[in-house]
């Protein structure tokens, strides 16, 4: 059963304290040891894997009240991270979950439920990459980024979101001229206006209709 993100956020009581991460902030590197799962109280954080050519993708922008991170091997090898994490924005608070913290009742099932729905977002992601083309999949993030970090102002809401429309490119599978050309058009239609990184949707209830 789900729980609710204040639910999730009640019972945080017996963790250790958050650490404050800056901007463009490491919070753990790709190849390095992991050190388990995280919780992301407050900003925004990008995960992004390099392939061994050198491709660089983001696989998503964390929100707050969601778990990241690899988890530990119970293995006597110890496990590398296959990404790095990164806080998008000053004063981005991160809370290490430990293996105490797991054996409690309160937040091993809810940790779970987290991972559970962190593989149905890589399940979407592929079907969107089969059904979807690069503008709809531009437009699509765009909404869902708005909804879960934008600030309401009556039918107005206001996205800030530190990414370049090359970083962009990376989260939505597709390429940074079509990045650039798909805000292009929506700040013609008046759909959007933006600038660097905030991005004003007139109206989100429509913007994707």
């Amino acid at each position: 059963m789900q729980t609710s993100n204040s639910n999730w956020e009640a019972n945080q009581i017996s963790f250790p304290s958050f650490k404050n991460y800056p901007k463009r902030g490491n919070i753990y590197r790709q190849g390095e040891i992991s050190e388990g799962f995280y919780l992301l109280k407050h900003g925004s954080v990008k995960l992004q894997k390099t392939l061994p050519n050198g491709t660089q993708y983001i696989l998503k922008i964390v929100t707050p009240g969601e778990i990241f991170g690899e988890g530990k091997s119970k293995e006597t090898s110890a496990k590398r991270n296959n990404t790095f994490a990164e806080a998008l924005e000053d004063g981005t608070l991160i809370q290490k979950i430990t293996s105490r913290n797991l054996l409690e009742p309160t937040v091993g099932p809810q940790l779970y439920d987290k991972l559970l729905c962190s593989n149905l977002e890589i399940v979407q992601r592929l079907e969107r990459l089969n059904w979807m083309d690069a503008e709809g999949r531009i437009k699509f993030t765009l909404h869902d980024l708005a909804q879960k970090l934008g600030k309401r102002y009556g039918d107005e809401t206001l996205l800030k979101l530190n990414l370049t429309h090359d970083e962009f490119a990376k989260l939505t599978d597709s390429s940074r001229q079509t990045v650039t050309k798909t805000f292009s058009a929506l700040k013609k239609e008046g759909v959007i206006t933006y600038s660097r990184n905030r991005i004003l949707f007139r109206n989100l209830a429509t913007f994707n209709s």
